[in-house]
């Protein structure tokens, strides 16, 4: 194979190979490797701390790998011509000999890549590896590998990062039996690493499976007037003023073309009286707009799926669903730190449409507040503690 240079992709001549089920039953040597000499990568430098008021920055030093990480991906992409969503690097067995590199494509392809063990991608594996090497030189010393010879010696050590987030090392093929082996059934092992991307249309399909048995947005049916002379009670019982009101109807157009069903009538109703409450945490209409797209951000990102999105939280018994976030609760009142409180259009078996639940960073469990906006109002008026509910006393 021809030697390729950043400034001469037209030579080279990519292998890629696609992600699917034959995947699988490659072994390493199925992969055919593209050699690369990158050439404009940056000499190490230090990340910038000028702009840092704290005086302790003022003599920080430590290596800019964020930036390299940006460097190597832009060089790589400008190379591939697509876009590296994950990138594994393995360290050579022998100096002279170059990194094998496996990318994952944003076409969902995977690529091979020989990158030369020499300048300024030279320098930067030393300083991403220095450890590892200082570690296993401490295990050497130690008489490590003399009292355990089942271990590899000299095992390759491994960087792995996505085009976002930061770095992973690791030691590979070191003899344990629960190591990572990428020279062993490579295909398989790639398969099984593969970025979520890959598989976006199942775990899109695993999320909507499970929320779709408990989504419910005919609402709480409430009396409009009776809501109405209820707010203003809670104002006028707690004192509040609130900011004067506005035309919220493009809110509410974009709300409903995002979300596939209308804004809930109690919070119309609401907003007709105020736009935001001052000290309170009652949010304005685009609040909740901003608020609402914030959270399906994360529920629809594929780096969240299903199982992510449940298995931290716990349902408040069946009436609400063990969840972190999904688009049918709408956050209408903040109570800190990330946390809100909200209509709830995906109730649990007991639970009822419109009801008012907690939900948010800390919220481990998925209170159940109230059972509509109506009951939480008069709550309020009653002086009970309605945003602790669902606590154990």
């Amino acid at each position: 194979m021809a030697l390729v240079g950043i400034n001469t992709p037209a030579k080279m001549k990519l292998h890629k190979i696609p992600y699917n089920n034959q995947l699988k039953k490659l072994q390493f040597t199925d992969f055919q490797f593209t050699n690369i000499s990158l050439n404009n990568l940056s000499i190490p430098y230090y990340k910038d701390y000028s702009q840092e008021t704290d005086p302790a920055y003022k003599d920080y030093k430590c290596w800019d790998k964020m930036g390299f990480k940006n460097e190597l991906l832009n060089s790589l992409n400008d190379i591939i011509k697509d876009e590296i969503l994950r990138i594994r690097i393995i360290t050579p067995k022998e100096t002279h000999l170059s990194y094998t590199i496996f990318a994952f494509l944003k076409s969902k392809h995977i690529v091979g890549l020989h990158i030369e063990n020499k300048g300024n991608f030279k320098s930067w594996m030393k300083i991403f590896f220095e450890r590892e090497y200082k570690k296993r030189k401490e295990d050497i010393e130690d008489g490590l590998y003399l009292r355990q010879p089942e271990l590899n010696l000299n095992a390759s050590f491994m960087l792995s990062f996505d085009n976002k987030g930061g770095f992973e090392l690791c030691s590979i093929h070191t003899g344990m039996k629960f190591d990572k082996k990428p020279f062993d059934d490579t295909g398989a092992y790639l398969h099984k690493i593969a970025p979520k991307q890959y598989n976006e249309a199942k775990i899109v399909k695993e999320k909507q499976n499970y929320i779709k048995k408990y989504i419910n947005t005919s609402g709480a049916n409430l009396d409009v007037s009776l809501l109405e002379k209820k707010f203003s009670e809670f104002l006028l019982t707690k004192g509040l003023q609130h900011n004067p009101t506005q035309n919220n109807e493009q809110v509410y157009q974009e709300f409903e073309k995002l979300a596939g069903y209308v804004f809930p009538k109690e919070l119309k109703t609401l907003f007709a009286i105020h736009n935001g409450i001052e000290k309170t945490g009652f949010l304005t209409a685009q609040q909740v707009l901003t608020e609402w797209k914030n959270w399906k951000v994360i529920y629809d990102d594929v780096n969240w799926m299903h199982i992510d999105l449940t298995a931290n939280n716990h349902p408040d018994g069946r009436k609400t669903i063990g969840m972190y976030t999904n688009p049918y609760w709408i956050p209408f009142l903040s109570t800190g730190g990330g946390n809100f409180i909200a209509i709830d259009y995906a109730p649990g078996s007991k639970g009822k449409s419109g009801q008012i639940i907690a939900f948010g960073a800390d919220e481990i469990k998925i209170r159940f507040i109230a059972e509509n906006m109506q009951d939480f109002l008069q709550q309020f008026i009653d002086g009970k503690d309605v945003l602790n509910n669902g606590f154990k006393k």
